[in-house]
């Protein structure tokens, strides 16, 4: 049994929720940009929050269905149709063998994720489903899908109909502020510079990937070139190269980088960069590691306790 792609979309992989516990060897995480709506989508079919899903970048697939499956859709707000009739988001579908589900217009955001209530059919690599696309291992053949590729599930059960509570119905825009806490090397800025940095309003640009964030606004710029040496980064680390134009790890970023570090996104917004596309807009508000602690302890207990009840 399988699911079909009559059209691939743009960029449309295979995600969970990354390989943890591989970086020291120079691994990347991988793994679902927007791993809260990747957990919200696996809810509805009934399966592990850390499940595989199809991460859908922007532009969205027309997929076919070879048997009756429950699936579910969350994340970036598009247009859906099963067999030209319009269906909604944030809820438990079943779809009938032959039919298609087309992904229309992108309202808003940029990642969707589509569960369904099976297992791919698919090697575990470093335990996770995870597709590395640079590297090209994991997921399906180590790559996006292409127009008619099969993907082979198996396990396939069907669950209990669900609706996203609506406090999860995140809708998105394109301005966003991201709340981050100093990197090791943000006293090597001068106030002036830390001040211009705080108050620039930042535009993403095209040249983003799932690697990394590439912002442009204000340019901050030493008066020399910051002497580094290679360093630890992880998804979310705000580097700030030499032409003073900041760039934010992703799940597929290296382990490793030589710009210093101006900062580190907080865990709590780290699935609204994957949300994020190119031409929006982009600014920093500075908290302290405290803060960050609480709010991802406030944000955990309020799913789960939305999913529990």
């Amino acid at each position: 049994m399988s699911i079909r792609f009559i059209k691939a979309g743009l960029q449309t992989s295979l995600q969970d929720l990354g390989r943890a516990g591989f970086r020291r060897y120079g691994i990347p995480n991988n793994g679902a940009l927007d791993p809260v709506s990747l957990q919200i989508a696996n809810w509805l079919v009934s399966k592990p929050l850390n499940s595989a899903c199809l991460e859908i970048t922007q532009a969205g697939p027309v997929i076919e269905f070879t048997q009756d499956m429950a699936i579910a859709v969350t994340g970036a707000h598009f247009e859906l149709s099963i067999d030209d009739i319009p269906v909604d988001m944030h809820q438990t579908l079943l779809v009938n063998k032959g039919e298609q589900l087309t992904f229309g217009k992108l309202v808003n955001g940029a990642r969707a994720y589509l569960a369904f209530a099976a297992d791919p059919d698919l090697p575990i690599i470093m335990n996770s489903f995870s597709t590395n696309l640079m590297a090209n291992f994991g997921g399906f053949e180590g790559r996006a899908f292409n127009n008619n590729d099969t993907l082979n599930l198996k396990s396939f059960f069907m669950p209990e109909a669900k609706v996203t509570p609506k406090e999860l119905q995140l809708q998105f825009g394109d301005n966003y502020q991201i709340r981050f806490i100093k990197g090791r090397e943000w006293s090597c800025f001068s106030k002036d510079m830390q001040q211009q940095f705080l108050q620039t309003a930042y535009q993403v640009t095209s040249q983003s990937n799932r690697m990394g964030m590439r912002l442009k606004g204000s340019a901050l710029k030493t008066e020399k070139p910051l002497s580094m040496t290679t360093a630890p980064i992880t998804p979310g680390t705000i580097q700030m190269p030499t032409d003073g134009q900041p760039i934010i790890t992703l799940a597929d970023g290296q382990a490793t980088g030589g710009y210093p570090r101006v900062g580190q996104v907080i865990t709590t917004d780290l699935s609204v960069l994957g949300q994020l596309k190119a031409n929006d807009s982009i600014s920093f508000q500075e908290i302290d590691l405290i803060d960050a602690l609480n709010l991802l302890c406030q944000k955990n207990d309020f799913i789960n306790r939305l999913f529990n009840n």
